[in-house]
């Protein structure tokens, strides 16, 4: 345990609390508001002991009755629930502590959200369909989605049925799950040997953009070929769907063609800017273009997920047809005639 020089107010407070006993604390925690309770009570929960030079430290007054024990006072959880128990109930008791084991595991998955999908998804994916659902309970249902679909369709399955079962799993193991993966993310990066340090992604993207077409699919491939993780991170920030702006209006209607889903489309669109809504609308018969906004019209409210969804469907055709020298992915600020 750390030093009583180095502990927060909270923290001293609830090791007084520990060394007070639980018929005095509950009468304080009487007094006190749930969100003081809280804190107070998961402080209480993560401490392990206070031996005796800590407890003279918070209650000096009383050193020589607390020399007369050598033991050590232990909190724990055990502890924290009986004092919650006695000021609140049982019921209420074990619904703090459920509350307070939750947000602690929310708060250990947190990091996930700045790993980028594609190093996400190759740190978890080989991982027993159990634990990939524990963690698909925690994290940013996007970024979810996105392992979910990278599963063999097998895998997926299990995972998605042991997610959709899943209940009283100990909060305890879903933050000893954070802390491995964590661990195993720094060292992933401590040795990755592609040596791109912060920022170096975005340096490697403003490189790229001053190449000819033929430079940058070139580099792409080998980066492919070497540092696929690093590859895919690229490829989701070069491609995206806001790039169809830039096609001719023949390549254009080459991708409406290929599409072939007018559904998929209208969906796409929902949200989108004018310019790329009039892109696709110009491109297609009159009959046909307002068949798609009626569409949209119809449709309502479509959730993000489901737009962002169907506009991917769309980009790994534009990178097909590019792949295959049938368009060119244009870069924004360059100029073009047609």
């Amino acid at each position: 345990m750390k030093s009583i020089f180095d502990m927060t107010g909270t923290e001293k407070a609830a090791a007084l609390l520990v060394i007070l006993g639980a018929e005095i604390a509950a009468e304080i925690m009487k007094h006190l508001d749930e969100e003081s309770i809280e804190k107070l009570s998961k402080e209480m929960i993560k401490m392990q002991s206070l031996p005796p030079e800590e407890k003279e430290e918070l209650i000096g007054e009383f050193i020589i009755e607390l020399k007369r024990n050598s033991k050590n006072l232990y909190g724990g959880k055990n502890r924290a629930k009986r004092l919650l128990s006695d000021t609140f109930g049982e019921e209420m008791a074990e619904e703090l502590i459920k509350k307070i084991e939750n947000r602690d595991a929310e708060s250990a998955f947190k990091f996930i959200e700045n790993i980028p999908d594609g190093d996400f998804i190759n740190l978890i994916k080989d991982e027993p369909p159990q634990v990939i659902a524990l963690i698909m309970k925690y994290i940013d249902p996007k970024k979810g989605g996105k392992l979910l679909k990278s599963l063999d369709t097998k895998v997926a399955k299990d995972v998605a049925l042991r997610l959709a079962k899943l209940k009283g799993h100990s909060a305890e193991a879903a933050v000893a799950v954070a802390r491995a993966i964590k661990k195993r993310y720094n060292e992933y990066k401590k040795q990755s040997s592609d040596g791109l340090m912060a920022g170096g992604i975005d340096s490697l993207l403003s490189i790229i953009s001053h190449m000819s077409s033929e430079q940058e699919k070139k580099l792409l491939n080998n980066i492919d070929i070497s540092i696929p993780e690093i590859s895919r991170e690229l490829a989701e920030r070069i491609f995206t769907f806001e790039n169809v702006a830039n096609l001719t209006n023949i390549e254009m209607r080459i991708l409406i063609d290929e599409i072939n889903d007018d559904y998929l489309i209208a969906k796409a669109l929902k949200g989108a800017t004018d310019d790329i809504k009039f892109k696709f609308l110009r491109n297609m018969s009159q009959n046909r273009a307002t068949e798609i906004i009626n569409e949209m019209n119809l449709m309502g409210p479509v959730r993000l997920s489901e737009i962002e969804e169907c506009r991917a469907k769309i980009v790994d055709i534009m990178r097909y047809l590019e792949e295959n020298g049938v368009i060119t992915l244009k870069r924004d600020g360059e100029i073009y005639v047609e």
